[in-house]
């Protein structure tokens, strides 16, 4: 067992015999071993330990049984006792969820005060097979088939090399006292039903199953290695970056595994399995539909999908003509200012609007729908949503874009930054001309 867990650190290069980890302890079996082999190693270690508070005096003893394990064989140990109920309440999460959060933040912050290079959990092969079959029972893809790794950033598992059985078995030889978490005999987790029903029923049908399911996963490891690499070698033929925006190009849905490569690539922004089906079955006949993760929204336009970080905001902002007749304001992407020179040549980067009263309330703010403008060169109105449709502005340009409104006159000055109203054009009367910098 010590050979083999030895081995296990090197060819994983879990760290090196001069870094510090931090071992994070329950007081159970699994955790109280791993501590036996790192003290048999005189690996460099400290024990933190995370009292959740959810089973009364058994908790205060698990946690006693540590801190005096600790004393009596002077290794460094912390200790923290959570409100995990409280915190799972305030949150909205599950118990399961809210001591996950709780105790890998400060595994993480005792790892930082106190110099530790890595944060190890005694997660053994078991565990594989487990989180295996959970992830395949709620519907998975590769990603949930790697089962737990055994190094991950600075969290590492140097159990992995290893089964219950065996676990079981070197703690019986080695007179390795831990506790017992009744909470692991309640079947009404799924995690315990699985250990307690599934798992023996399918040693029943193969004694190999969790080496058999441990061997899978570290396979699925290697493919999975392989289809990053292709997918990262396809990323530039469909993926461009610009202005804050990421552009999946529409050709993505020639390919046969377009649902695979759309799931790759926009993941990342937090869009799961069911959007990508609803963006396959809806991207021919649906150009300008949305779809919204919790962070980012995806636009099917015309060529691409387009995506950005989601953003619901209002703008509003009173303008005083006169305070800008000889300073520049600048409001969003604009600046502008009053002048009262004429221009004798126009460019696409400025939009130049006839004032005709200083006295006017004008305001910048979000389009609505129903606006109404008069589009340079036109008599009559027309709705702001159909001059975006004839210019073919797709949905987050349009979010972005503000008019310029008249409060006095009630009507729309400008639909900035592309149009002014054909009642404010310039002509030989104007003596005042508000001047945007689109730029």
């Amino acid at each position: 067992m010590l050979a083999r867990f030895k081995k296990f650190i090197q060819y994983q290069q879990l760290f090196s015999s001069d870094e510090k980890v931090l071992l994070t302890v329950s007081g159970g079996i699994d955790s109280m071993v791993m501590v036996d082999l790192f003290k048999k190693e005189n690996y460099l270690f400290g024990i933190a330990h995370c009292n959740f508070g959810l089973r009364g005096a058994e908790s205060n003893d698990d946690e006693e049984f540590v801190s005096n394990y600790c004393k009596t064989n002077e290794i460094p140990f912390f200790t923290i006792k959570f409100e995990t109920e409280k915190f799972a309440s305030e949150n909205k999460i599950s118990i399961q969820m809210a001591a996950r959060q709780l105790r890998y933040h400060w595994f993480n912050e005792i790892a930082i005060k106190n110099n530790y290079n890595y944060i190890a959990t005694a997660h053994h092969q078991n565990d594989v097979a487990e989180t295996m079959l959970i992830n395949i029972t709620r519907g998975t893809g590769i990603s949930g088939l790697h089962g737990i790794l055994a190094k991950k950033n600075n969290l590492i598992r140097p159990l992995l090399f290893t089964n219950k059985k065996e676990i079981v078995q070197f703690a019986t030889e080695n007179n390795i006292g831990f506790r017992e978490d009744s909470s692991n005999k309640k079947e009404d987790y799924l995690r315990n039903n699985i250990r307690h029903n599934i798992i023996p029923k399918l040693e029943e049908l193969n004694n190999d199953a969790i080496d058999n399911f441990y061997d899978l996963s570290l396979k699925i490891q290697t493919d999975e290695i392989l289809i990053n690499e292709y997918v990262n070698l396809l990323k530039s033929e469909f993926i461009e970056f610009k202005n804050n925006q990421i552009f999946v190009s529409l050709k993505i849905m020639k390919h046969k595994a377009k649902n695979s490569l759309l799931y790759y690539y926009l993941k990342p922004y937090n869009f799961n399995e069911n959007d990508i089906e609803q963006i396959v079955l809806n991207y021919e006949k649906n150009s300008g539909i949305l779809f919204e993760s919790k962070t980012h929204v995806a636009l099917i336009d015309r060529d691409y999908i387009i995506i950005k970080t989601l953003e619901k905001s209002t703008f509003n902002y009173t303008i005083n003509l006169k305070e800008i007749e000889n300073n520049e304001l600048k409001i969003n992407e604009f600046s502008m200012n009053l002048i009262t020179e004429i221009p004798t040549q126009f460019s696409k980067d400025f939009l130049y609007i006839n004032i005709y009263n200083l006295n006017d309330t004008i305001t910048i703010r979000n389009w609505q729908q129903g606006d109404k403008f008069k589009p340079l060169g036109m008599t009559g109105n027309k709705l702001v949503s159909d001059y975006f449709i004839d210019k073919k502005i797709n949905q987050f340009e349009k979010e972005k874009c503000l008019v310029l409104y008249n409060e006095t006159n009630q009507d729309i000055m400008a639909v900035l930054p592309f149009q002014i109203s054909n009642d404010y054009k310039i002509d030989y009367k104007t003596k005042y001309v508000l001047k945007v910098d689109l730029r």
